[in-house]
């Protein structure tokens, strides 16, 4: 059965925003967002391990295609054979554009049923799985479409109240909840870790009077993120309570 994804309003923000998560990983010191940029170097990282020179990765939820860009950057010479999927035709509109004026080659496909059965070896599929109305067929679409051995790295928000505060999530989970997603006769889990702390956005959007307003600690993680490819949280050590996004990694393991 092919997954249902929930087209909340969240998909609006690229009719509202135009192709943002560009803009959050480019050099624009005010539009650059350092905490989408560690995510996709992370997520990367994690697919990365591991894999064949000649690997086939897919974006599952590609969006307007950004982390496609980095990927194309981080695997340039490899012989890595780059792939995206969004069930938003907008959104897809939007990557085969953005990527196409960067020629940037990617195959782009508008339907789970066109991607091939047992085709990829990695699937990155991130901040989508909270939007799916079904996420037990998402996990088995994905078991479909990547090889045996083949490595799944999914993050989703961290369950921090009742019910999800963001109105366009369909459902989050305790990390312990989130593991049992993962059929154990379908994945073997490698790594599950808890990622990016809490306090780290108020701080980040934070404008303290005594410096005119001015964002200074987004300026501060803004250069490290574009000019050290660090995220400053994790260079600074700092380890809060709290977490804001999880991440599971998962073989798949032979039918």
């Amino acid at each position: 059965m092919t997954p249902v994804v929930h087209a909340d309003a969240a998909f609006a923000k690229y009719a509202e925003r135009g192709a943002y998560h560009w803009r959050e990983i480019g050099p624009g010191l005010i539009a650059h967002n350092a905490f989408t940029a560690e995510r996709y170097r992370t997520v990367i990282d994690r697919a990365a391990a591991g894999a064949a020179a000649a690997a086939k990765v897919l974006d599952y939820g590609c969006g307007d295609g950004a982390l496609i860009g980095v990927m194309h950057r981080r695997f340039a010479g490899t012989g890595t054979e780059l792939h995206g999927f969004d069930p938003n035709p907008l959104a897809i509109t939007m990557a085969d554009s953005m990527l196409t004026e960067r020629a940037i080659g990617a195959t782009l496909h508008r339907s789970a049923a066109d991607l091939p059965d047992a085709y990829f070896d990695r699937i990155i599929c991130t901040e989508v799985i909270e939007h799916a109305s079904s996420p037990d067929n998402l996990l088995r679409d994905f078991a479909r479409v990547l090889k045996p051995g083949g490595r799944l790295v999914v993050t989703t928000p961290i369950r921090l109240t009742e019910q999800p505060e963001d109105p366009n999530h369909v459902r989050e989970w305790f990390p312990t909840e989130f593991a049992q997603l993962f059929d154990p006769s379908t994945w073997r889990i490698i790594a599950h870790e808890q990622l990016v702390p809490a306090a780290a956005p108020e701080v980040y959007f934070w404008r303290p009077r005594i410096f005119a307003r001015v964002p200074v600690f987004r300026l501060m993680c803004n250069l490290l993120s574009i000019y050290a490819g660090v995220n400053a949280m994790s260079w600074l050590r700092m380890r809060p309570r709290l977490f804001m996004m999880q991440m599971v990694v998962a073989e798949r393991t032979a039918p």
